[in-house]
């Protein structure tokens, strides 16, 4: 009974496992494109940020057939990309990979942050590059204008007993992008600039300054009503509130 019983968790595990990798495995479009001397795949791979830019992963499969290949490749061209109303705002030049064969991931980059919240498509045609058959792809992109929102402040006390001030602003759909703080007085004179040169790293997070009521040059401040500004790619909220110092 015991045997069966390892049996059947083995068995589970490794069901567990398989469905754990094709999970993770990248979706293959449905159509191939048949070249002279093998096939052409195309998957949608997960997409990420870099450098504040939205990119749109795809990998290309050049699966040869032939042991003497033509040379000419894979083409992309026709890329770009548009909103739900159908028209273009971002494009690419044509691009030719794989004359040998192989795989080849790209990525399309796209900066979300001047642009409205929006189903997006990407447009692009793969192409054998021995001018044989082609196909057209298309694929889905949603994407929410970027926010930032005032969320909380308290004071803080740290083993010293010194005290400082945290602020904290949602962000949302800002992901990749580095937010600063600046502090205004009430004659709407900044007194200090606060930016940790840390990224945003969720598409909906909060993100926490800490103020220890000096200057930017360090000069210590007094108690009044500051103005405390988020700016994240060219989006921005402001909150006053009343200090104690």
């Amino acid at each position: 009974m015991n045997i069966i019983k390892r049996i059947s968790a083995l068995f589970m595990a490794l069901c567990l496992m398989a469905g754990m990798i094709v999970s993770i495995s990248p979706e293959r479009v449905k159509a191939a494109v048949e070249a002279f001397d093998g096939t052409i795949y195309v998957y949608n791979l997960d997409n990420d940020y870099k450098d504040g830019k939205y990119r749109i992963w795809q990998k290309i499969v050049y699966d040869l057939t032939s042991q003497f290949p033509s040379g000419q490749g894979v083409k992309l061209y026709n890329q770009y990309l548009t909103n739900s109303s159908g028209k273009t705002v971002a494009s690419w030049k044509s691009w030719e990979i794989l004359k040998g064969g192989g795989t080849k991931k790209i990525h399309y980059d796209v900066d979300f942050s001047k642009l409205p919240s929006d189903t997006y498509t990407l447009h692009y045609t793969v192409e054998a590059g021995n001018g044989g058959n082609y196909k057209s792809y298309t694929r889905k992109i949603s994407h929410s204008a970027g926010q930032i929102s005032y969320s909380s402040s308290k004071y803080e006390y740290d083993t010293n007993g010194t005290k400082s001030l945290k602020v904290t602003f949602g962000i949302k759909s800002l992901k990749g992008y580095i937010p600063k703080l600046e502090i205004f007085d009430s004659n709407g004179n900044k007194v200090c600039s606060i930016n940790y040169n840390i990224k945003v790293k969720y598409d909906e997070t909060n993100y926490s300054f800490w103020w220890d009521f000096s200057s930017t040059s360090g000069k210590p401040l007094k108690d009044g009503t500051y103005t405390f500004k988020v700016t994240c790619n060219g989006k921005s909220c402001s909150k006053k509130l009343n200090i104690s110092i």
